[in-house]
This record gives C-alpha cells, sequence and structure tokens, in this order.
C-alpha cells in the first residue's frame, strides 16, 4: 500500500516557522538568563521578524490545491494581525508579570505559541490541520490563564476552561469524523467539489457533523448556549491573557468559520441562516443584559464580547462579499479596542497582587471612582475604548458596527439589524457608566495617589488609543487591506 503525505509548501509556512523557532528560542534563553526581560526581548524580536515576512507576502498568492496550509491574502491579513495582538499582548503584560510575579520565562514563550496556533489555524487547507492548530491554541490558552499559580482565582478559572475546552474538543472531533465519513475526505478543496456535486441533497451525517463542529467552535468564541465558561474565565485569567483571549483567539475561530462556510461548507451555508439568526439575537440580548448586571469590570467585559460575537454574527448570515468584509473589519477593529481596554485594566495593577483573588489589582467598578483625576492617562484612554465598544461616532467602533448593520440591511435583514441597534443601545448604560465613575468626584482615591504602570506600557497604550480614534476618522486603508483578503477568499 503506498502511503503519500499532503505537500506543505515551506515558503507559506516561514512566518510560522519564525514564531516557532523564536517560542523555543526563547525557553532557551530562560533556561541560560533566568531573565524573564531577555525572554521578553527574545519573543519581541522574533514577532517583529515574522511581522516583516508576513508582510512581505501580501498580495501574493501560493498554490496549495493539495496543501495542508494556504497562502493568500486572506491569510496574510489575519497572519499580520495575530502576530500585531501578540506584540502588543506581550507590551502590556511587562509590568503586569514583574507585578503579579508570574513566571515570564514561560509566559512569553507560551503567547507565540498560542499565536502559532492561530496563525495555522486560520490556513488551515484540512480537518485534521485544522484541529492541531485548535489545540495547540487551546493548550498553550489553558496554561496561560493558569499561569498565576499562587492565586486561587487563576487556577479555578484554569480548571473551568480545561474542561470546558475538553468537551468543545470532543464535539468539534466527532464532527470531523461525521464530515470525513459523508465526504470521504479531509480536504477543503476536495470536500467542496465533492458537496457542489451532490444532486439528491445533503446528507444527514454531513448535516449532524457540520452541527456538531459548529458546537465544538461555538464554544470557542463563547457564543450563547455555549457562553458558560467565559465571564469565570476572564475573571480568572491574567488581565492581559483576558484581552488575548477576548481578541486573538475569537479571532481566529471567527476566521476558521469564515472560511469553512465560504469554501467546503459553502454548499450548506444557507440553511444556516435561520439557526444563525437566532444565536445573534442569543448573544447580543444576553451578553448585554448580562452586563448590565455585572459589579466585575473583567466580568462586564466578559458578557460585552459575547454580545460583540452576536454583531459578528449579523453579518456572516448575509452569506455576502460586503458582509464578510464587516466581518475582517470588525475583528480588526474589536482586537484594537479590547486589548487597550484590559491594557489598561493590567496597567493599573499594583505589585503584590498575586496573593490574594483580587488584591492590587481594580477588579470592581467602584474602585474606578476618580480614576480621571488620579491615574489621568489610563483613565482617558480606557474612556476612548469603552465609547468605541458602544459604537459612538468618530471612534472605530461606530465605523465596524455600521459596516456590520449595514451588510445586514442591505441583505435584507433590516430587523435584525434593528434589533443589533437597540442592543448596542443598552450597552451604553453599561460602558458610560463606567466612564462617568471615573471622572465623578475624588472619592476613595486620592489625586496623590502613586504612579501605576510602567512607562513603555502607558506608551504602547496610548497609541492604541490614538489608532482607535484616527481609524474611526480615516478608516480606508484597513477598509482596502479588507476589500483584498474577502477577494482572495471568493477566488479559491
Amino acid at each position: 500500500m503506498e502511503i503519500t503525505f499532503p505537500a506543505v509548501n515551506i515558503d507559506s509556512t516561514v512566518p510560522q516557522l519564525i514564531v516557532a523557532l523564536f517560542a523555543i528560542l526563547a525557553l532557551l534563553v530562560e533556561v541560560f538568563s533566568r531573565s524573564s526581560r531577555m525572554v521578553f526581548a527574545t519573543c519581541l524580536v522574533g514577532l517583529h521578524i515574522a511581522l516583516l515576512r508576513s508582510l512581505m507576502q501580501w498580495g501574493r498568492g501560493i498554490p496549495y490545491e493539495s496543501s495542508l496550509l494556504a497562502v493568500d491574502g486572506y491569510t496574510t491579513f489575519f497572519n499580520v494581525l495575530f502576530i500585531l495582538i501578540a506584540m502588543i499582548t506581550l507590551a502590556i503584560s511587562l509590568s503586569y508579570v514583574e507585578n503579579t510575579r508570574v513566571d515570564g520565562g514561560k509566559y512569553y514563550p507560551l503567547v507565540l505559541f498560542a499565536t502559532l496556533g492561530m496563525m495555522l489555524l486560520v490556513s488551515s487547507m484540512d480537518l485534521l490541520m485544522m484541529f492541531l492548530s485548535l489545540e495547540l491554541l487551546s493548550i498553550s490558552m489553558y496554561m496561560l490563564v493558569g499561569s498565576q499559580r499562587d492565586k486561587w482565582v487563576s487556577t479555578e478559572a484554569a480548571i473551568k476552561y480545561i474542561l470546558t475546552g475538553a468537551f468543545a474538543s470532543g464535539f468539534l472531533l466527532f464532527g470531523i469524523a461525521l464530515v470525513y465519513g459523508a465526504t470521504g475526505t479531509i480536504s477543503f478543496s476536495k470536500m467542496e467539489s465533492i458537496l457542489g456535486g451532490l444532486t439528491g441533497g445533503v446528507p444527514p451525517m454531513l448535516q449532524i457533523g457540520i452541527a456538531l463542529m459548529m458546537v465544538g467552535l461555538g464554544f470557542k468564541i463563547a457564543m450563547v448556549p455555549f457562553h458558560m465558561w467565559a465571564p469565570d474565565v476572564y475573571e480568572g485569567a491574567p488581565t492581559p491573557i483576558t484581552g488575548l483571549l477576548s481578541t486573538g483567539s475569537k479571532i481566529a475561530v471567527v476566521a476558521l468559520i469564515l472560511r469553512l462556510f465560504s469554501n467546503p461548507f459553502i454548499q450548506v451555508s444557507s440553511q444556516w441562516v435561520g439557526i444563525l439568526w437566532v444565536l445573534a439575537v442569543l448573544s447580543m440580548t444576553l451578553g448585554n443584559v448580562a452586563a448590565l448586571l455585572q459589579k466585575n469590570v473583567k466580568r462586564m467585559l466578559a458578557y460585552s464580547s459575547i454580545a460583540h460575537v452576536g454583531y459578528l454574527l449579523v453579518a456572516f448570515i448575509t452569506l455576502s462579499t460586503r458582509g464578510m468584509e464587516a466581518i475582517l473589519l470588525y475583528s480588526a477593529f474589536y482586537a484594537v479596542m479590547g486589548l487597550a481596554a484590559f491594557g489598561c485594566i493590567a496597567s493599573l495593577t499594583r505589585a503584590g497582587g498575586s496573593t490574594t483573588a483580587g488584591e492590587g489589582e481594580r477588579l470592581k467598578a467602584e474602585d474606578y471612582t476618580s480614576l480621571g483625576y488620579t491615574q489621568p492617562v489610563q483613565a482617558a484612554i480606557l474612556s476612548i475604548c469603552l465609547l468605541s465598544l458602544a459604537g459612538i461616532p468618530l471612534t472605530a467602533g461606530f465605523i465596524g458596527k455600521l459596516y456590520l448593520f449595514g451588510a445586514a440591511v442591505n441583505a435584507g435583514f433590516v430587523g435584525l439589524a434593528v434589533i443589533a441597534v437597540l442592543n448596542s443601545a443598552v450597552s451604553l448604560y453599561y460602558y458610560l457608566g463606567l466612564m462617568l465613575r471615573m471622572y465623578a468626584l475624588p472619592g476613595r482615591f486620592a489625586p496623590a495617589e502613586e504612579p501605576v504602570g510602567s512607562l513603555f506600557g502607558k506608551l504602547v497604550l496610548l497609541v492604541l488609543g490614538v489608532t482607535i480614534i484616527a481609524l474611526g476618522i480615516y478608516p480606508t486603508p484597513l477598509i482596502g487591506a479588507v476589500k483584498g483578503a474577502v477577494t482572495a477568499l471568493s477566488a479559491l
């Protein structure tokens, strides 16, 4: 029996190989130097090199009919986005790691391994590669969530995340098995041609397999009703990792779902419109209503992220080019907004915050009273993030929601767009409530409070804040990049 192996175009995997090599190199640096700052520098250098190599692939397409990985405008767009997310995560983690005594020698390389999982996931061209990439991402995130080993809420969050992640992986793997049984292949390109030739309808086995896969992927993006793990995990995880989990990890899975329903499952995508309509409404409504009741800022943002998954689904069900453009555009915007918001929270962490559940961290809403007077830089940037998440004009969030809801209206889903707008109005209450609290008259915290957060971290946050405003005023370059990525995906 002749055994054949799928082809792997080495040129297509150079950015991923760079990230993998520097992650391993960072572990070796930690062994010999015992310096977390050296490990941090190694990881940051590796990400810069990978970013430059990814930008060199911009506008190129490498043939991959029989390959495990794809290289096109779609893959390159997300590779650049994931690398930038990782770089920002490392930057906002520097002072946090030192203040909470997290083991930076393991923490920073794990961020790179998680990034590698995201990059491989979005470029996967068969079901096996997809599953392995998702597991690499998930296992890295499990360890990062539990990296504060002397903090019981971090350990509890990691255990909950592992258990729910194991269930999700089980559903996903069972779904993959059924899809393989129905089509006889794991290759996306072959699967699309097989499904395109069906004349007697979609086999029940395939429908069940896709449904199980969506259950598994729904867990990963915290889509209602598979969202139960998110609030506890977001609260217990180190704050910069909460930002990575809510942006990079979630966006990678959304990008995978978009590829699945644009290529191998395009013949059955119309059958999912009604189901996704309901899931979008449930995610938006439950996320925003639950966020109204939260006193913990990280839990509030966790439920907010569930609502934002609902917003993405609004454009997803349109099955149109404009809808896909809206998803990519909003993913990029949400990455900047989410990282900046959690970066501000992380920058307010004081030394010694690893000994008890909340010592050293400002997690309760009341802890943000008068923050505008005591920590004006973080308060101003966090305010910009909150306004953008709410969709206020002249911010990136407004442009993103305009594209999302506009795609729904153009596709005839006017009622869904109205529900989305009403949900955005509900979110104004808790976003602006926290913002107004920060600029209330000085109360618990005196104006003489000592500064927190490193100068480097504040500079990164300042850049993110300016980026949110800049994208809200002039998003044209990013829109052009998004259009190119969607064109590459549609051309498959």
